[in-house]
């Protein structure tokens, strides 16, 4: 008989989840990779099964960061891609599970992640914040966080993701047919006193007929009234209080409502009952907020704009209608939607959808919110929004850029990039110098958003900088919008004599960022460096000339493939087995002609 296998073997049994592959067997490289994988998920189910005081969780995250960092020693980077049930590398499915419950795919892929990319100089904090995160699985509160928020926020040097965003469909709710069914499941608990009817009292627990409840108010009357007059209700006012009743309750009331107001700025002329139809949508607007119905709330508003766009108004009109914009963005509302957000009952989603109509007063106020909210999902898309309406008003973000709490600073430079414009250059420049090393590194990332000679400036400046990550981030943005400008900085630096000596993932990121530029004016000097004998020690030596030959590759032009052709040939093995790695991870991309 076979073995029986205990219980902490079965939880971590990968047997059934990591399919075999001939061409795994013969190609190194996807032998390792499915080691790799196997490893990650294993430490990942451990740190789910185990206590947090286990010290068996030692050996598995120790195991882990081994062979990545061996794997990543031999290649430049291990990138999974991330499909509903499957993990695979370089097109080959190396792990698949289809139990919704248990799979690491299937946790990754709901909530967005299509992609997890390591890069060379992977540390421990890293690989535990990773598995921290993961560990977590299906208890994470969606309307809190995801699994791309809580990535964001590690701020993660060696690990990258990629990520889309998909809107899930709402849930259901169930809505009274009829004025029957809705008294069927009406609440209500009759007054010690007939003095007051409260036929909306809450908290009670019998139901009671409301034809009952007004028949008994028209025939027992309180025997020592004098005059019955004030308190008895005659068959007319019953009649009329049973349709006002039945009216307030109908679940299209309030659409009825709204579309006859639109109607009324469509055709009414005279300004008192125009304005009074502006003053009683603004009022609808509130009730949505109340209830927390943010997507209702988004269509009125944006009906607003439709008819400001498409109608032939006057000016009096015009004024009317604006004040609706207007007023939805002073302090008083924007409270009101914290105080829906405490609840924790909205998604992110909507709530960025109704925040992105606001107009450009809102902004302080949302600001003022953004520093009190704890909801990590709900920040993001206070900053989407944000960085929407913002987009003509820097000015209403500077003043928060002096605020003691980091991470609204963060926020607020993170904004100042997604919008864009050089005008707020002066007030990311002044984030370079704060005292926290987490908004110095967003005020470099948001360099990199905006492009133009003044960031590339700064960028360059950054490249000195006493931290060394943002010595990277600077290179990798430098890549991506230096061109020609940000080249001759970063081949100064790399052609420097103490270089070499810097962490693996500082060296790879200023490779990078050449290769991004992607100039023939860079080849001649990288081939020097794929070349160069000189080197002190043999492990740096290879991985100079490993990055080199990647850097050429990126570039992608006819000069450069000719360059790594020619070292295929080499006397030096090193070159050889660079270039060769470089030509195959340039093999799934087309060379340039």
């Amino acid at each position: 008989m076979p073995e029986e296998i205990s219980g902490d073997k079965k939880a971590l049994d990968l047997s059934a989840e990591m399919p075999g592959i001939e061409e795994v067997e013969t190609d190194e490289e996807l032998l390792l990779a499915r080691d790799l994988i196997g490893a990650f998920i294993k430490a990942v189910k451990a740190f789910r099964f185990y206590p947090p005081d286990n010290p068996t969780l030692q050996g598995f995250r120790d195991q882990l960061l081994k062979k990545f960092q061996f794997f990543l020693n031999k290649y430049p980077s291990f990138v999974i891609k991330i499909g509903e049930y499957h993990l695979s590398f370089k097109g080959k499915t190396l792990y698949e599970n289809r139990e919704m419950k248990t799979s690491l795919a299937f946790l990754l892929y709901q909530d967005g992640l299509r992609e997890l990319r390591f890069m060379k100089g992977l540390e421990e904090w890293e690989v535990q914040g990773l598995v921290d995160i993961l560990k977590q699985g299906g208890s994470i509160n969606q309307f809190e966080d995801d699994l791309v928020t809580l990535m964001w926020e590690k701020d993660f040097v060696h690990i990258g993701f990629v990520a889309t965003d998909e809107f899930l469909e709402e849930t259901p709710i169930i809505v009274p047919d009829n004025i029957d069914q809705f008294r069927k499941n009406m609440v209500f608990k009759p007054p010690a006193h007939y003095v007051e009817v409260d036929l909306a009292e809450e908290g009670s627990e019998e139901g009671v007929d409301l034809d009952a409840i007004l028949s008994k108010v028209i025939e027992e009357p309180l025997p020592f009234v004098s005059d019955r007059r004030v308190y008895f209700l005659s068959p007319e006012e019953v009649e009329g209080l049973r349709k006002d009743v039945e009216t307030e309750i109908d679940p299209t009331f309030i659409f009825q409502i709204v579309d006859i107001l639109f109607e009324i700025l469509a055709l009414e002329k005279e300004q008192e009952p125009y304005q009074e139809a502006t003053h009683t949508l603004t009022k609808v607007l509130d009730a949505f907020l109340t209830l927390g119905d943010f997507t209702k709330a988004a269509d009125l508003l944006r009906r607003v704009y439709l008819i400001l766009k498409t109608y032939d108004l006057q000016d009096w009109q015009v004024e009317a209608i604006r004040k609706i914009i207007v007023e939805a963005g002073e302090e008083v509302r924007v409270d009101r939607i914290g105080r829906i957000l405490e609840r924790e009952e909205s998604r992110a989603e909507e709530v960025n959808a109704y925040l992105s109509l606001l107009p450009k007063n809102a902004i302080k106020p949302l600001v003022k919110l953004l520093g009190e909210l704890k909801n990590s999902k709900t920040r993001r898309a206070f900053c989407d929004a944000l960085s929407e309406i913002g987009k003509n008003a820097i000015d209403e973000f500077i003043p928060f850029v002096d605020d003691r709490r980091w991470f609204l600073v963060r926020n607020i430079i993170y904004i100042l990039g997604r919008i864009g414009k050089e005008v707020s250059l002066p007030t990311i420049q002044k984030a370079l110098r704060h005292e926290d090393l987490r908004v110095r590194r967003e005020a470099v990332q948001a360099l990199g958003g905006m492009g133009g000679q003044k960031a590339i400036g700064l960028l360059v400046n950054a490249l000195t900088d006493n931290d060394a990550r943002i010595r990277c981030i600077a290179a990798i943005n430098l890549g991506k919008v230096g061109k020609k400008a940000g080249l001759i900085p970063l081949l100064e630096i790399v052609r420097s004599k103490d270089f070499y000596k810097r962490e693996p993932a500082e060296i790879n990121a200023f490779f990078s960022a050449i290769g991004m530029v992607g100039s023939n004016e860079a080849t001649p000097v990288l081939q020097q460096l794929l070349e160069r004998k000189s080197w002190l020690g043999r492990g740096k030596t290879d991985q100079i000339r490993m990055e080199a030959a990647n850097a050429i590759a990126m570039i992608g032009t006819s000069e450069a493939k000719a360059i790594l052709e020619a070292g295929k040939n080499s006397k030096d093995e090193s070159v050889r087995e660079a270039c060769v790695q470089a030509l195959r991870s340039q093999s799934s991309r087309e060379w340039q002609v």
